[in-house]
């Protein structure tokens, strides 16, 4: 399979670069080939400590396939140990110690492509698995084919699940990953969005727009820059202000014995 890749981010409005928490993999590529192609975006949680770090490390390990699909919390423990031996590696004061000790926590939405040649008949299929509100949409045909794990505009909230970078934190093991499957066709396109971006691609489709539309053209043949889009967004009170992360893949339909 061949298929197209941009990704965006921008942090919150009034924050640095270095202060952006959400995190994104692959990173700086733009055509890819192969049978299995894997894709993940996840949301560090702002009011932990180190979670940008923790984002980076779980959007990195699916990617590079060091967490199968499905994936089991025991898989998180050596990404854990990870963590920890950064953080507590760092000379930090008292009250920052105390707050390390909470951990930190994250999203995560990791894609998986897939397309198998040994039959007859070609199969292009995609799995997905998600702990959050990071999500992903499918269009086809111009159409909202699959969006996962959230499907609507009113069921984000203030505190999604979250992935734990201390080992056993999570409460309540029982459905805080999610997981999905469909399969797809040459010409579709999948978006993968943190929360802020992800809500409000919701619900402009909701309103019965095209919001899929309006992040193609962005930075397309000279269309406007992601951070105008963005800013413009922000200041008509239509995107909360937080961390936006963003990444278009695009299946391309150019590759001999495609139907």
């Amino acid at each position: 399979m061949d298929a197209y890749l941009k990704a965006f981010w921008l942090p919150k409005e009034g924050c640095t670069e270095e202060e952006y928490e959400d995190a994104f993999f692959p990173r700086n590529v733009s055509s890819l080939t192969g049978e299995r192609l894997r894709f993940a975006v996840a949301d560090g949680a702002t009011e932990a400590s180190f979670s940008k770090l923790w984002a980076r490390l779980l959007v990195r390990a699916f990617v590079r396939r060091s967490l199968t699909l499905p994936f089991t919390l025991d898989e998180l423990k050596p990404l854990q140990e990870q963590w920890a031996e950064a953080v507590h590696g760092k000379e930090l004061a008292w009250y920052a110690e105390v707050k390390v000790a909470s951990g930190a926590f994250s999203s995560l939405l990791g894609l998986e492509l897939t397309e198998n040649s040994a039959t007859d008949a070609t199969e292009r299929q995609w799995r997905a698995v998600a702990c959050g509100d990071s999500c992903l949409v499918q269009i086809s045909a111009d159409q909202i084919l699959r969006s996962f794990p959230l499907s609507e505009s009113a069921a984000f909230t203030s505190r999604p699940n979250l992935l734990s970078s201390l080992a056993g934190a999570e409460v309540d093991e029982t459905g805080l990953v999610a997981e999905c499957t469909g399969t797809w066709t040459a010409d579709d396109q999948f978006f993968l969005m943190t929360d802020a971006l992800a809500c409000w691609f919701l619900k402009q489709s909701e309103f019965g727009k095209k919001p899929w539309s309006l992040l193609k053209e962005v930075e397309t043949g000279g269309q406007t820059s992601f951070g105008d889009f963005v800013a413009e967004l922000r200041t008509n009170g239509e995107l909360k202000n937080d961390d936006v992360t963003l990444m278009k893949i695009e299946l391309l339909p150019s590759t001999p014995g495609w139907d």
